[in-house]
């Protein structure tokens, strides 16, 4: 049991140097006003995978690129949203 503790604490170190690695980029996307949808929706993606763990304490850098994503391509970001919520309502 011990042994799953430390490996359970070892993976939640991992994830918070994950989101503070995705929040530099969504920072850089937004700053930066960049436009390549591949590189933006590689990173939803990259922090939608992080919702399982986090829930709704992700929501805000989520819907930070996602609101700017809306200025490039609405119809997508609203798919995001929409998955996004889907995974919510899982929990």
């Amino acid at each position: 049991m011990k042994k799953i503790v430390t490996e359970i604490k070892k993976l939640e170190v991992l994830l918070d140097k994950k989101i503070g690695i995705l929040k530099d980029k969504v920072d850089y996307i937004i700053s930066n006003k960049m436009s390549d949808k591949k590189e933006i929706e590689f990173t939803l993606d990259n922090i939608l995978d992080l919702v399982y763990w986090y829930g709704e304490n992700i929501r805000e850098l989520y819907y930070s690129l996602l609101e700017y994503y809306k200025d490039i391509d609405l119809k997508s970001a609203d798919d995001y949203e929409k998955l996004y919520l889907d995974i919510i309502n899982e929990k």
